[in-house]
Formats: structure tokens, C-alpha cells, sequence
């Protein structure tokens, strides 16, 4: 694994040259993982889903997106994994996706199995994630794959997902349909949040590049100051300090393209120590205009915070019933080392960011 730099130890002045040293992935480590991502889809297209018939129906891989940290452009060098969600055409509802997700996936592997050779890598430790009902069909599956130039395998997450959004223009809103029947199924919370993996990656892509260093940040201190410290401890994902911190950027700059990331660093901070009071929300992708979306997501609000809901999929409440006190003990101890004091050694002001969304 790469080596960093203790990030307690470097002056707020320095934060922006450790990103771009430390954190930004290189150019030999994308080109490796694009080529990952063109084999593993290359090996879905024409091993798994070619000509298949399937539980008494076509099964066709309508398309392959890249989800996850890759997906929304906020990768940490050498640190991430390849998330793929599948799109096939025998899932014709969410229903239908949790009724035969647990058949896709044990046909993967029995073709990742079968046909590796194809896939021009070293295929090890191919693994299926469990989903979080007992006794419920497998989510997904997960497997590395040895690439020929790199010293470390690159992990790869394969989703079956049902395509809820459709060919959906970029930045066209879902129809209300789509949410109402997802609210409907009655799922668990985030159950069906592969399907809207694009409207997640849109929501990242186009922000200002400052903002996805800031990102960088964050997933850098979380990865090694909290989940590092607490490897088996029910923790925030990662993706809850993302859309907590585009709030914090959004709140306190206006968005702005060029800020301060000493002083993003240190709201973000602010926010995860007194994660008490977090409740935020968008309405970038569902609105108020329908009654079922509207009454869903304020019965969403009600609920013990912090509430930080997923921008693209309401059901999601991204932290919820994890250990965010952990969290906040170590973003506590955070904002008293070297990275949140400038060379005066006074502490870095932080924007002024409300934890709540305004209605």
C-alpha cells in the first residue's frame, strides 16, 4: 500500500500541495484502471450476457457504469475501488431485481470461474456480498484482479441493478414515477441506490476541481484517522463525508470555485464533531411536487439525526445507525493538530455553514 506523510503533521499552509503530491492518482494508475474497467465490461458483454437465456427469458447487459469514487472523479491514488453496476433487461422492476439479482450473480461467477483466461489478469479471491436482509438474495459480488504492471491488485464491485432512470438526459430530473415506485416497494433504506448510481456520479462530476481535492482530503483523514484506528467498527461510509462535504462547500462559499482548503478542512470538522445537529438534504433530483415524494422524505426528516439523505435515491439516509461518535471523537482531536493551524499558529477560521438544510 502507498505511503503518506502523518496529515496531523502538515501545516494548513500545505494541505493543497499534499493533495496534489500525495493524493491525486497518477497517470500510470488510471490508465491501469480504465483498462481494468474495459476488460471486466468486455468479459460481461461477451461471456455473460452475449446470447443468454435465463429463468425462461433474454437476459441483455444494456450498460455498464462506473460507480463509486472512479464513477464521480474523486479517486484517491492507488486507493480505490472499480465499481461496476450492471444494467440488465430481465430486472423489470425493483421487485424483480431483488426476485433475481442472487441468479445473476452466482452466473457471473460461474463464468468468472470458467472463463478468467479471457480477462488477460489474475483473477483471485472472488467473493459475493451478502444483502442486508436475512436470507435475501446476495447485493453484489467483488473480486481483484492482478494487473501486469502493478505491485497491487485492483478490487472490482459488480451490482446488478434494474434500469430505473431509462435513457434520462444529463441534468433532466426523473420523472416522479420513478420515486414513487421506489417509495413504494417499501425496500430498505438504500436498497435500490445502484439504480441511480448515474444521477450520484452526476452530482459529483462537473464540481470544481478544488472542491474534489477537498474530497480527497476528507476520504484521506477518514481512511486513515478513523476507519484505520477501528477496522470493525459499524462506521459512516465514505460517502456520507462526500455529500456532507459538498454541503459544507455549497453552504459556505456559495460555491465558489476557488476557496481556501484549510478552511473547508476545518468546517467539515466542525460538522462531524457536533454530527448531532447534521440534517441536509437536496432537491437537485426529487422535489415536493409530489405528494408521496413530499410526505416521504419530510417522514424521512422526523427521523434521529444525523440525516444526511442521498441526493439521488430519498430512501437513503446515508449514516444512519452507524458510530458517527466515533467519527466525531477523532475529527475532536483533528482540530487540534498542525493541519488546522496556520504558521501564526493561530487556528484556521471555518466558513459559516448551518448543520441544517434550509427549508
Amino acid at each position: 500500500m502507498a505511503s503518506y506523510p502523518d496529515l496531523y503533521q502538515i501545516p494548513a499552509g500545505r494541505l493543497d500541495a499534499f493533495v496534489t503530491q500525495q493524493l491525486q492518482p497518477d497517470v500510470e494508475w488510471k490508465e491501469e484502471v480504465e483498462d481494468a474497467f474495459k476488460r471486466v465490461e468486455r468479459f460481461l458483454r461477451d461471456q455473460c450476457f452475449h446470447t443468454q437465456l435465463f429463468l425462461d427469458r433474454e437476459v441483455r447487459l444494456k450498460r455498464v457504469v462506473k460507480g463509486g469514487s472512479i464513477g464521480k472523479g474523486t479517486t484517491l491514488n492507488h486507493g480505490s475501488d472499480v465499481d461496476l453496476v450492471i444494467f440488465l433487461s430481465c430486472f423489470s422492476s425493483f421487485q424483480e431485481q431483488i426476485k433475481l439479482r442472487g441468479h445473476i450473480i452466482t452466473h457471473v461467477v460461474e463464468r468468472l470461474t470458467r472463463y478468467r483466461e479471457s480477462l488477460a489478469f489474475d483473477i483471485q479471491s472472488i467473493n459475493v456480498r451478502q444483502s442486508w436482509r436475512r436470507g435475501s438474495a446476495p447485493r453484489s459480488l467483488s473480486f481483484y484482479i492482478q494487473a501486469r504492471r502493478r505491485s497491487e491488485p485492483i478490487k472490482v464491485n459488480v451490482l446488478p441493478a434494474f434500469d430505473a432512470l431509462g435513457n434520462l438526459a444529463p441534468g433532466e430530473k426523473p420523472p416522479s414515477e420513478v420515486y414513487e415506485n421506489l417509495i413504494k416497494s417499501q425496500s430498505k433504506d438504500g436498497e435500490f441506490s445502484s439504480s441511480f448510481t448515474e444521477l450520484q456520479r452526476s452530482f459529483f462530476k462537473y464540481r470544481p476541481a478544488k472542491l474534489k481535492s477537498l474530497l480527497r482530503l476528507v476520504k484521506h483523514w477518514y481512511l486513515k484517522k478513523v476507519k484505520a484506528k477501528c477496522p470493525r467498527t459499524l462506521l459512516p461510509p465514505k460517502y456520507a463525508l462526500e455529500l456532507l462535504t459538498i454541503y459544507a462547500w455549497e453552504s459556505g462559499t456559495q460555491k465558489a470555485e476557488n476557496f481556501n482548503t484549510d478552511e473547508g478542512f476545518v468546517t467539515v470538522m466542525e460538522l462531524l464533531r457536533d454530527y448531532e445537529n447534521i440534517c441536509i438534504y437536496w432537491t437537485t433530483n426529487y422535489n415536493f411536487e409530489s405528494a408521496v415524494i413530499r410526505d416521504f422524505v419530510k417522514w424521512k426528516l422526523k427521523k434521529n439525526r444525523p440525516i444526511i439523505l442521498d441526493p439521488a435515491d430519498p430512501t437513503n439516509n446515508v449514516g444512519e445507525g452507524k458510530r458517527w461518535d466515533v467519527v466525531a471523537q477523532e475529527a475532536a482531536h483533528c482540530l487540534k493538530q498542525n493541519c488546522c493551524y496556520d504558521k501564526n499558529d493561530e487556528e484556521i477560521q471555518s466558513w459559516d455553514v448551518q448543520p441544517e438544510t434550509e427549508a
